[in-house]
């Protein structure tokens, strides 16, 4: 589709450059892997059905014109991102809801290398709307800057900074994230945008933390907002 689209090992992602994204990164292991099958068995099924709905089937496609063979390509991955974006939404749902170990961003100075980690990455590359930090994962809305990199790079960047120190604050090893981050394009400038925010801010209201988002210790909003 675009050079901005690529597949990651578990789902597809569109960045174009200086795009508004809501993105989820989480610790690793704080999904269970009976959990990870089932929602993998359901994208399987939901993959499927995408690549099939709207699309020609193999021996007509061989006749199709070109412009339309490229018209049917773009409908099918169109689909399985849509498909993609599901599921890995299902994934920020269940952790949302469900705050498994691990927990190691419950301590406050792995929480405090994490925020000023952002802050730090923010100054470089990207306007930093809002975040919290939760337990196990963090929600962020940000806005790529002219020039900067494409967001999968920043965020591994990010995450091989943050991973490596928490782990030695913590006197552990191994991974710390979960390798790939859930990001999602904000489309709708103004609604969605102000709803994702809302979103962000209010996750450890939701959670049952605090009863204002203000109270949390490791949510940040943007003065502007």
């Amino acid at each position: 589709m675009s050079k901005y689209y690529y597949q990651g090992s578990k789902l597809p992602h569109w960045q174009p450059p200086e795009g508004t994204f809501f993105v989820t990164m989480r610790l690793f292991g704080s999904v269970p892997k009976n959990i990870i099958q089932a929602l993998k068995a359901s994208h399987q099924v939901a993959l499927l059905e995408a690549r099939q709905a709207n699309c020609a089937p193999e021996e007509a496609e061989k006749l199709l014109p070109e412009e339309l063979k490229v018209a049917v390509d773009r409908i099918r991955k169109k689909k399985e991102y849509e498909a993609g974006k599901r599921y890995f939404a299902s994934f920020d749902d269940f952790l949302d809801s469900n705050l498994n170990e691990p927990h190691w961003l419950r301590q406050p100075e792995v929480a405090q290398l994490n925020a000023e980690n952002l802050h730090f990455y923010a100054e470089k590359y990207f306007d930093l709307w809002a975040y919290t930090i939760m337990s196990n994962h963090i929600h962020l809305l940000l806005t790529l800057r002219p020039g900067a990199p494409i967001l999968w790079k920043v965020l591994q960047d990010l995450k091989k900074y943050s991973g490596l120190h928490s782990n030695r604050l913590l006197g552990r090893s191994g991974s710390f994230w979960e390798e790939e981050s859930y990001d999602h394009l904000v489309r709708e400038p103004e609604e969605e945008f102000n709803r994702i925010a809302a979103y962000v801010l209010n996750n450890p209201v939701k959670a049952g933390i605090v009863t204002q988002w203000q109270a949390h210790p490791w949510t940040y909003c943007h003065p502007e907002l």
